[in-house]
């Protein structure tokens, strides 16, 4: 188990063009992403991509990944599941609002775009890390 707000911003310090998945294995809507956006991921031209894998009893779902042809450089696991009332959480001073979410973070280690679930394409992510890398 790692603590993913740690983890994160040690790789936003890294510099580079950083993408963030925050998801479930147990999540319909994460696993109804994972073939047509993530089976590929290392072709978005981004430094890193992280997965946070939340809500699983601190388990990685990293056989479900294998399972759908997914490779990332890293899954992060905060913890076992909260309580219901307990479970609004944060990941590097940004709200969770919805699972699954995808965040993008620019060179500077500031976030660039965030999808949530049904508005994340593999092209438009593609495009959303380019823009990232760019000069503005």
């Amino acid at each position: 188990m790692t603590d993913p707000d740690a983890h994160l911003r040690s790789v936003l310090e890294d510099g580079g063009v950083h993408v963030v998945h925050v998801w479930a294995p147990w999540c319909d809507n994460s696993l109804h992403e994972l073939h047509p956006v993530w089976a590929d991921a290392h072709r978005l031209g981004a430094d890193s991509v992280t997965f946070v894998t939340v809500w699983n009893e601190g388990e990685s779902g990293g056989s479900v990944l294998e399972e759908y042809g997914v490779e990332v450089d890293e899954i992060v696991v905060p913890g076992p599941k909260p309580e219901k009332a307990d479970r609004r959480m944060t990941l590097v001073g940004l709200p969770v609002t919805w699972i699954p979410t995808t965040w993008v973070f620019n060179r500077n280690g500031l976030l660039a775009t965030a999808f949530s679930y049904g508005e994340v394409t593999a092209g438009k992510l593609a495009d959303a890390v380019q823009g990232a890398r760019s000069g503005w």
